[in-house]
C-alpha cells in the first residue's frame, strides 16, 4: 500500500487496507486509471512489460484478450478497415496464420502489393521479392486472415535490430533498404516494426490484431517496443489509438507526408485501453 501511494501519490491517495484486501480477494476491482497504474508499479519492480504474463504462450496470450475490447481500441477505419458484410461470421471462424506456411503465398503477396501502392503511392517502391523474402524469414510475423478460404485481411511486422529500427523510425532509410542482417533473431532483443495492414471486416481486423498482441506478450522478453510509419490518415489515428507517439515526420510532396509513430512495450501495454481489453475479459461481452 505504501509503496503504491509513494510510486503514484495522486492516483493512488486515500489508498487503504481494506480496499487492497478486496482487491486481492476479488470482491471489488481497482477503477481503471488505478489498474493502470499498479501495472506500471510492476513493470518498474520486475522489468517485464506484462508482469505475470510474461511465460505466457502466444495461444495463451490470445484467450485472454477481449475480442470486443480490440474492436473498440482500433477505432474506426473507412480505408484500412471496410465493412464486408459479416452477420452470419463469427469472430471464431475466421482462420489467422503466418503467410510463409501458405500454399498460396505469391498470391496473397499479390494482394499486398496493390494495396502498398495505393496507400503509399507507390513511394515505397517495395517489390514482390522484398514481401516475399521478409515473409520466408522467421523473425517477421506475415499474419493472414481468412474465411472459408476466402482472404479476409492481413497484417506484416518485421523484427529490426535496434540501431536498424532507429533508423526507419526517424525516416533516417527507406524500407527498400533492409536486407535479412536486419532482422534481429528470437535469441536477441529486437523491435517490432509495422508495414502492412488491411481488413474486410472489423472482426477480421480485430482477429489479426488479437494475434499480434498476443506475440507481443509472448515475446516480451525480446521485444524492446514497437513502430510504424504511415501517410494514412487512418493508420495515424489507428497509431494514436494504439498508445504510439508521434516521433518524425517527412514530407514526401505536397499536401502528402509521412509520419512515424513508436513506443517502448511497456509503455505500448500499459494504456487504459489495453489494460482494459486484458484484463478485464471477464466483464467483455464476447459475441
Amino acid at each position: 500500500m505504501h509503496d503504491l501511494y509513494s510510486y503514484d501519490i495522486e492516483s493512488f491517495e486515500g489508498l487503504d487496507s481494506v480496499t487492497i484486501s478486496k482487491w486481492e480477494r476479488s470482491i471489488t476491482q481497482p477503477k481503471l486509471s488505478r489498474q493502470v497504474g499498479i501495472l506500471k508499479y510492476f513493470q518498474e519492480r520486475t522489468g517485464a512489460a506484462l508482469p505475470c504474463w510474461d511465460n505466457y504462450t502466444t495461444e495463451e496470450a490470445e484467450e485472454m484478450i477481449c475480442k470486443v475490447g480490440m474492436k473498440n481500441l482500433l477505432g474506426k477505419s473507412k480505408e484500412l478497415v471496410l465493412n464486408f458484410p459479416s452477420a452470419m461470421i463469427g469472430a471464431d471462424d475466421l482462420n489467422v496464420y503466418q503467410l510463409r506456411n501458405s500454399e498460396t503465398i505469391d498470391k496473397l503477396i499479390d494482394i499486398n502489393m496493390g494495396l502498398d501502392r495505393d496507400f503509399n503511392h507507390d513511394y515505397t517502391q517495395l517489390q514482390t521479392a522484398h514481401f516475399k523474402a521478409w515473409a520466408l524469414n522467421s523473425s517477421n510475423s506475415f499474419y493472414v486472415c481468412e474465411y472459408k478460404d476466402q482472404f479476409f485481411g492481413l497484417l506484416f511486422t518485421l523484427r529490426l535490430k535496434p540501431v536498424i529500427f532507429e533508423k526507419i523510425i526517424n525516416l533516417e532509410m527507406d524500407e527498400k533498404e533492409l536486407t535479412a542482417d536486419d532482422f534481429a533473431s528470437f535469441d536477441k532483443m529486437g523491435y517490432n516494426y509495422m508495414i502492412s495492414f488491411f481488413a474486410m471486416n472489423d472482426k477480421a481486423a480485430s482477429m489479426l490484431f488479437i494475434r499480434y498482441y498476443a506475440h507481443l506478450i509472448a515475446n516480451q522478453k525480446v521485444i524492446a517496443g514497437v513502430g510504424v510509419a504511415t501517410m494514412m490518415d487512418d493508420a495515424k489515428k489507428m497509431s494514436g489509438n494504439m498508445n504510439l507517439s508521434l516521433c518524425a515526420s517527412k514530407e514526401i510532396s505536397e499536401g502528402l507526408t509521412i509520419q512515424a509513430y513508436r513506443e517502448t512495450l511497456p509503455s505500448f501495454l500499459a494504456s487504459e485501453k489495453v489494460v482494459k481489453m486484458i484484463l478485464s475479459k471477464q466483464e467483455c461481452p464476447e459475441e
